[in-house]
């Protein structure tokens, strides 16, 4: 089931400091607390990787990685729309990831403008998803549903602020995507 409202924001809260400056005092509890956190959901990595290796078979001509930063608080596959060594400049990429704070996922793509071979610019697509990206992220979003028993969070939902600093977002600018998943959803390898 879905938590609530009340309940993101107060796991939000749990694992990210209220402002910058406690975000920099070392040793603050709420980073003790998602370090903590982080320790557990690192035994999950075998599964991890299995999941990975599954989608590559589901979704050939496909370059599958792991995008996952442990500074954030999420697990990230990132599907790349080519195959090869070094990967060719790709116009776009969707993105799944299961919160390891709370039992959601959200899925969204990100598409690339370039200068030669070079990425000038990235922009962050939610639901819906432009046609290019709806059935990857289909795939993705049940494939994550099924595997790991986590339910997407509504982009309304994900949109709300929440007064929590994650990473270099400050309230007002935080909302719940940032803390239950990545302050920095556009930077991806």
């Amino acid at each position: 089931m879905l938590p609530d409202t009340e309940q993101l924001m107060a796991i939000a809260s749990h694992y990210w400091p209220a402002s910058m400056k406690a975000a920099l005092e070392e040793g603050n509890p709420e980073f003790v607390r998602r370090s903590s956190r982080w320790d557990e959901a690192l035994q999950f990595i075998p599964q991890w990787h299995g999941f990975l290796a599954d989608l590559d078979t589901l979704l050939p001509g496909f370059t599958v990685g792991d995008g996952t930063v442990p500074s954030q608080s999420s697990f990230r596959c990132i599907a790349y729309p080519a195959k090869g060594v070094p990967l060719p400049p790709v116009p776009w990429v969707v993105v799944g990831c299961v919160s390891i704070l709370a039992p959601v996922f959200t899925v969204y793509g990100i598409s690339f403008e370039y200068e030669g071979r070079k990425r000038r610019e990235a922009r962050l697509h939610q639901s819906p998803l432009p046609e290019a990206m709806a059935g990857t992220a289909r795939l993705i979003a049940q494939e994550l549903e099924t595997r790991f028993g986590v339910q997407e969070l509504p982009r309304e939902v994900a949109a709300i602020p929440v007064p929590v600093t994650v990473q270099w977002t400050e309230p007002p600018q935080s909302t719940l995507f940032d803390a239950l998943f990545d302050s920095e959803p556009t930077i991806v390898p």
